[in-house]
């Protein structure tokens, strides 16, 4: 994209009382000091402290680069940006071995993987049979590190993978499917963060590293710059990657519930222009750790994701690896949502990043699932927000797995109360939808007011098995009255209903009372 006229820097004689998001963020104060860094204008990259920036100056930055990219020609875009004014690209859909769609909807597991000794989710979080019934989810993206996998170079952590493919099995046996992560958060544990393990990187660079007051602008230091710089330019440590993945999917491949691999979360450009970064240095570099998993494991989809500039609903110049059995795995978070300035209620511009992200896959010709999206439980509109999400959601008829599955309190993402209880985000999130169709579905919504779930699907021949919907509990605490093409309406306490395939068009409805 072309720099915006006027810089983007952010100010430094301004703070912010915004609290942040204590897991994933970096998204939108980072991406715009990136703007400033790397193409708002040809001065050296300021010395500015993201810390002592406000909110509101950032999301000023965020929509005049927006508008000044929504009133470039067309021609000045790279092609894989400009919008599709022709024919609508086809929509892809994933399916399971017996050719039912799947949608995915579920939660990330977990932040405080991150912190635990030995990088797995505590007990408590892995209540995998609660998650299905009482939230209706059908899938977890299992958070897995690098530095969990391969501690000393060579030597892949058995014990650690082995453990792995046990929440797997109990995921599944839940009902649950499992998308697994190769997590990372400011390159790595040199920085006093999880993913890339010390040995990948200069010990110098974590020597002189200092964190900043806000740690997600770690990733403008110098150091974990260098970091991500030496990975992307040194065959070596990329192949020890693929070799760690290939560790990975060597004791996972065949594991029931195993879904797909994430190659890479948020995937980070160090000190090159991200543009070019999405566009010629991420392809090669997924293909060569999906064909170190392919040498394995032939048959598990493999997701991959764009640079974090995505996560702002912005397009992104990404390229799609030139690989089978694909899935997209966007992330989105909202800056008004991020920055803790609080959901106003524009579903529109809610509607527009979400169908962006859509057409991305749809271009590249895999099915999409949204692979992070949360609210901190303290921001304004949060719970207004994750419902007009999932309602956009329903209308894409896509999948999203949340973050986070944590327990914490206002400041957490997490879906639990300290006290056990469902947060507002697992009470806004946890909704009937089609988790899996015999054919294709065409549409569903549900009126969280009204208690009424309405969905309808085409039984065209292409799958084998039943329709599954899913009636989580939390929305139906009393049971449902469930009507299959407008019959009488029968009783329901499972949160599971299956409709056995007869073809043709079929239509359901799900009520509180009868």
């Amino acid at each position: 994209m072309r720099p915006p006229t006027q810089s983007c820097a952010l100010r430094s004689d301004q703070t912010t009382n915004d609290p942040m998001r204590l897991n994933d963020l970096w998204h939108l104060i980072a991406l715009c000091v990136a703007l400033t860094f790397v193409g708002c204008d040809d001065s050296p990259r300021p010395a500015t402290d993201a810390s002592d920036t406000s909110a509101e100056d950032v999301v000023d930055a965020h929509e005049e680069v927006l508008d000044t990219v929504a009133n470039e020609e067309l021609a000045d875009q790279p092609a894989d940006l400009a919008p599709d004014v022709v024919t609508p690209p086809v929509r892809q859909w994933l399916r399971d071995a017996t050719g039912g769609v799947l949608i995915l909807r579920g939660v990330n597991l977990a932040d405080a993987s991150k912190h635990a000794a030995d990088f797995l989710p505590p007990p408590e979080l892995t209540d995998f049979q609660r998650l299905h019934d009482e939230l209706g989810f059908d899938a977890v993206r299992l958070l897995v590190f690098w530095e969990a996998v391969e501690p000393v170079r060579g030597q892949y952590d058995d014990v650690y993978l082995e453990a792995v493919r046990t929440l797997i099995e109990q995921a599944a046996a839940a009902g649950l499917w499992v998308v697994v992560d190769m997590h990372q958060d400011v390159y790595g544990r040199g920085f006093g963060h999880a993913g890339a393990p010390e040995w990948t990187c200069d010990a110098a660079l974590y020597a002189t590293f200092v964190p900043p007051a806000n740690w997600f602008a770690g990733y403008f230091t110098p150091e974990v710059q260098g970091c991500f710089d030496a990975f992307w330019a040194s065959a070596d440590l990329r192949g020890a990657f693929a070799g760690s993945w290939a560790a990975v999917a060597a004791k996972l491949a065949g594991t029931p519930g195993l879904l797909a691999y994430d190659l890479l979360n948020e995937p980070f450009w160090g000190t090159t222009n991200f543009t070019e970064f999405d566009q010629n240095l991420l392809p090669p570099f997924y293909e060569e750790v999906i064909d170190a998993i392919r040498a394995v494991d032939p048959v598990t989809t493999i997701g991959f994701e764009p640079s974090p500039v995505s996560n702002l609903g912005w397009d992104s110049a990404l390229q799609r690896p030139d690989r089978p059995r694909l899935l997209y795995l966007p992330h989105f978070y909202p800056p008004e949502i991020e920055l803790g300035t609080g959901y106003t209620g524009d579903r529109a511009s809610l509607a527009d990043a979400l169908g962006r992200l859509a057409n991305k896959a749809s271009r590249f010709k895999v099915p999409m699932v949204i692979g992070e999206l949360g609210a901190r439980r303290d921001v304004g509109g949060a719970a207004q927000f994750l419902t007009d999400t999932y309602s956009l959601l329903d209308e894409e008829l896509a999948g999203a797995l949340l973050w986070d599955g944590g327990q914490g309190g206002d400041g957490s993402y997490g879906i639990w109360a300290p006290d056990g209880t469902p947060a507002l985000q697992a009470q806004a999130v946890a909704r009937p939808y089609l988790a899996r169709v015999a054919g294709v579905p065409t549409a569903w919504t549900w009126d969280p007011d009204a208690g009424r779930f309405e969905a309808s699907w085409n039984e065209d021949g292409s799958a084998q098995g039943a329709t599954e919907v899913r009636l989580p509990s939390l929305a139906f605490p009393a049971g449902a009255w469930v009507s299959v093409d407008e019959a009488p309406p029968v009783p329901w306490s499972d949160s599971v209903f299956s409709v056995v395939s007869v073809g043709g068009a079929r239509t359901l409805s799900a009520t509180g009372e009868p």
